[in-house]
Order: structure tokens, then C-alpha cells, then sequence
């Protein structure tokens, strides 16, 4: 028999994680005050048929109505068995319609026949018909004296109002973390299942607050085990979760580290994991750090304790201004999917402009960056490219920039906050747009910015909107420059970087360059 049956609670003792429910009932059946008419929702394994078989005892045991049926009595035995006459469990998705429903209505007229009541346990009720429901309410809404009802559901939002305003409504939680393992470690050493604790949070994990789906997966993992169950044991046994991509992408982005966080997803890729839950795990690291920053208390159901402390030192890493700003990239990432039908190059963009914030000139990046200057944290070195042997000095170059309060504008910088320019221009005038795209930010002369077209018509059309161009580019650099157009065939068509050096060493002095 599966581990999830051998060890499915027989009291309101031994139901796990939801001691609220557990409080409620017992103390309703000890002073007598028995509803006719129960809702137990929330998320599949979280107990909830468990605890209406639990209360089905109560109500019929042979000492009963009690909240601690002694599961020995000739009633307990036969509604553990399932052989008990007066205790029907329904299952509502293939007992749905109004046919199945008028027997029902039929039969709970009669009394029990051995028992105290009779009790109907309605699983999955949240898929009866419309029918069957209207059906239904009528028995609720007037049932005879010896009937209980105990509707269980995932989905109660689906149930109509005029049912679950008849029910006393209780509402069962996932099953924290740290609850669910100790539950495992229990029923691992009962059963002689050796496991370690990283495995034990791996499975919790990937159960997602359900421990029937836990217990599934402990006795799975054991039977593929050869040996005592690991965590790469558990790896192999249900694939790759994606959770330890994601941990290491929260460590890349906190390091600025742009091309570990490419070749880390790059290796998720080809493991096989699915990038859209991908970017759901990283929301949901990235969450558990914006929680440790402000009430680190909160993650004792959402993590294991050596998580949640893990959790609590890398948040210290980041301000809360830059955890809001990664939160929001990939939620935009994830929102922007089902458009683009690309989930990994937009968790490629998320990251790598999280990672890149110095050279992005977005406002939200632009108040990451304050919020770190406001707040005192260390930010992490960037990319160092390896010693290189000793060169002969070079003659500088005569300066061609201008300082402002951010460090020097150079014409790398022009460049690439050069869209931001394009975009509050064609704001105010659509009609510049044309031209804009075929201009290039070419170089910087004193106080002048350098503007390359390939013909004079569309510089005289850009000149006589310098004033226009020059507000925007003031408002964006926080530096005013002057624009001068030069004519110049072949000129590009778009404003950009050059491209990147193909000598590693080279390009991690350009990637330094870019970030500063």
C-alpha cells in the first residue's frame, strides 16, 4: 500500500499543519454544536479528506459525538475500511450531473442504518453541473435531521453563493515547509527510508504545500534509490526543478556577473527546464529576499531554516529599492512571453539589465541606483579582466568629453542612453522619427555633440529642431550639450555600441567600461 495511505491521519491529532481547522472542530463537536453542513477548501493534499473522514468518526463513533474517536469500535472500522452503510464518500466529478444528484436527494431521506447519522463526504464538489448544484441546494438547504454534509473542493470559488452560504466554511493551508519535513523525517525513519536533509527539502519543495504529494514522491525516490536518498537522487528520479538554476541566478545577478548568468541558462536550457517556470522560481527567490529585508520572521513557513537563513544573508547584498526593480524585470518578463512565444531570451534581457543597471537609463534603474547611495551598501566589484603583462605607455588622446555631476559624458554614454533621447523627442513630434533612426551619435567636440546623416535633407530637418533635441538630451544625461549634424554617406541606420571584442580579456575591459 502507498505511503500516503499507510500513514493518512486517523485523528484531528495527527493532521499536520492545519491547527487552526483542528481547533475549530474539536471544540465544536466537544460542546455538541454540529453543523449540518461542512465546506473544508484549499489546496489538493492539504487534508482535507483526511479530516472529513476524521469527522465522519467523531460524529458516529460508539463514544461519540467526540473529537477523539477511538478507532476500535465497530463504527471507526468500518469507515476506515469503507464498508460503512451510513458513510458515503461521493466523488462529485463523475457523480456531477442532476440525475446523480436527485438519488442522492432520494436517499438521504431514509434514516442511517447502523450509525448514529449518516454522513455524505462530497469530494471535488466544486464540480458539479449548474444543474446538479440547484439540485443539491435543495437538500442542503433543508436536510433531515440525521444527515451531515462535508463538501471538499480546491476550488471553491466555483461553487455557487447560494451553496456555500449554507456551509460552514473552513479553509485549509499549504502545509509549511519546515512542517512537511519533519512530517517526512518521521515517516522516512518509521519506514527505514534513509534520506538526508537536503533531500527531504528538495521533495518538500517540489510538493508545493501538499503532503500527500510529498509522501508519493519520499516513497518513489526511495524505490530508485540505490542507497540512502539524496539530493541528486531526487534530481534524477523528477528532473531538474529549476530551483537550483534559480538560486544561482540570484547569486549571478547579486555579482553583476553578466556571463555567468548566460552560461547558467544556457545549462538550464539543455537540461531540459522549462523557462517560463524558471522565471517563476526566480520571482519567488527574489520575493523570499524582498521578505527577509523587512520581516525575516515570515519566511519560517515558506522555507526550511537553513534556506531561510541563507536567504536572510544574500538580501543583505541588495537594497530593497534593487530586490522591487529584479521583482519587477521579470515579472514584465514573464507577462511579456506569451507575446513574444520567447520565454528564455526575456529572462535573458531581465537579467542581464538587472545586472547592467549602471548603464541603463531607465527611471527605475536610475532610482536603483540612488537607492544604493542612500542606503550605504557596498555594491559588488565588477567584472576584473586578467593581469595582462606590462604595456609601454601610450600618448593619451586629447580629451573629448564633457564632466557632469554622474562622471564624464563620453560619447559611449550618448550612445547608449541614445533610444531615451530618440523616445522624449518623438514624443513631442512623431514626425522626427524617420529621421532620428538614421541618425548616429558620432563623436563629442568640446560641448558638442556630433551628429552623423547620411544626406543634408535630413540634417536640415533634424536643425531645425536642434533646440528640441538638445532639451532631451539635457533632461536625460542631466548635462546640456549642443548638436551639430554632419553629413556623411553610408552612415549607419541605428544609434549603437560597437560591437563587442572577440579577445576575452578585451571583452571583459569592455564590459567593465560599458557598467562604470
Amino acid at each position: 500500500m502507498s505511503l500516503y495511505r499507510d500513514w493518512r491521519p486517523k485523528s484531528f491529532a495527527e493532521l499536520v499543519g492545519q491547527e487552526a481547522v483542528v481547533r475549530t472542530l474539536s471544540s465544536a463537536i466537544a460542546s455538541g454544536k454540529l453543523a449540518h453542513a461542512y465546506l473544508f477548501s484549499g489546496p489538493r493534499g492539504s487534508g482535507k479528506t483526511s479530516a472529513a473522514k476524521i469527522l465522519a468518526r467523531c460524529i458516529d463513533c460508539v463514544n461519540g459525538p467526540t473529537p477523539t474517536p477511538d478507532n476500535t469500535c465497530e463504527n471507526c472500522r468500518a469507515i476506515l475500511t469503507g464498508t460503512a452503510l451510513d458513510v458515503l464518500e461521493i466523488d462529485a466529478a463523475s457523480n456531477r450531473g442532476i440525475d446523480e444528484i436527485r438519488a442522492l436527494r432520494d436517499a438521504v431521506k431514509f434514516a442511517p442504518s447502523a450509525m448514529r447519522m449518516k454522513v455524505y463526504i462530497i469530494d471535488e464538489a466544486h464540480m458539479l453541473t449548474k444543474e446538479g448544484a440547484n439540485a443539491f441546494l435543495k437538500t442542503l438547504e433543508e436536510p433531515p435531521p440525521h444527515a451531515v454534509f462535508i463538501l471538499a473542493t480546491t476550488e471553491p470559488e466555483k461553487l455557487p453563493l447560494t451553496i456555500l452560504s449554507r456551509c460552514q466554511r473552513y479553509a485549509f493551508r499549504r502545509i509549511a515547509i519546515p512542517v512537511m519535513i519533519e512530517r517526512m523525517r518521521e515517516i522516512a525513519a518509521a519506514e527505514k527510508i534513509a534520506i538526508d536533509d537536503e533531500a527531504l527539502s528538495a521533495i518538500a519543495y517540489r510538493a508545493d504545500g501538499g503532503l500527500r504529494d510529498a509522501l508519493t514522491m519520499l516513497e518513489q525516490a526511495a524505490a530508485f534509490a540505490d542507497g540512502a536518498v539524496t539530493a541528486a537522487t531526487v534530481e534524477l528520479a523528477f528532473g531538474a526543478s529549476g530551483r537550483t538554476y534559480a538560486r544561482a541566478l540570484v547569486d549571478h545577478a547579486i555579482a553583476r556577473d553578466a556571463s555567468a548568468t548566460l552560461k547558467t541558462i544556457d545549462e538550464a536550457s539543455d537540461a531540459g527546464t522549462d523557462m517560463q517556470v524558471l522565471i517563476r522560481g526566480l520571482i519567488a527567490e527574489f520575493r523570499n529576499l524582498l521578505v527577509a529585508r523587512i520581516d525575516p520572521a515570515l519566511l519560517a513557513r515558506d522555507l526550511a531554516p537553513d534556506d531561510a537563513q541563507a536567504a536572510v544573508r544574500r538580501s543583505k547584498e541588495l537594497t530593497q529599492a534593487q530586490i522591487v526593480r529584479a521583482l519587477r524585470l521579470l515579472a514584465e518578463a514573464l507577462s511579456t512571453v506569451r507575446s513574444s512565444g520567447n520565454p528564455r531570451l526575456e529572462l535573458e534581457t531581465a537579467l542581464l539589465r538587472f545586472a547592467l543597471a549602471a548603464e541603463d537609463p531607465t527611471l527605475d534603474a536610475i532610482a536603483a541606483r540612488v537607492s544604493v547611495l542612500e542606503e550605504g551598501t557596498p555594491q559588488r566589484a565588477v567584472l576584473q579582466p586578467k593581469p595582462a603583462e606590462p604595456k609601454a605607455p601610450e600618448p593619451k588622446p586629447p580629451p573629448a568629453e564633457k564632466l557632469n555631476s554622474n562622471g564624464p559624458v563620453t560619447i559611449q554614454k550618448v550612445r547608449s542612453a541614445w533610444q531615451s533621447i530618440r523616445t522624449r523627442v518623438e514624443g513631442e513630434r512623431q514626425s522626427l522619427r524617420t529621421q532620428l533612426s538614421r541618425a548616429v551619435p558620432d563623436a563629442i567636440e568640446g560641448s558638442a555633440l556630433v551628429i552623423k546623416l547620411p544626406n543634408a535633407i535630413l540634417a536640415d530637418t533634424l536643425k531645425d529642431n536642434a533646440k528640441m533635441i538638445e532639451d532631451a538630451i539635457a533632461e536625460v544625461l542631466g548635462t546640456p550639450l549642443r548638436v551639430r549634424f554632419k553629413v556623411e554617406a553610408g552612415c549607419a541606420k541605428n544609434a549603437g555600441p560597437p560591437p563587442p571584442p572577440d579577445d576575452p580579456d578585451e571583452l571583459l575591459s569592455y564590459i567593465n567600461e560599458r557598467i562604470t
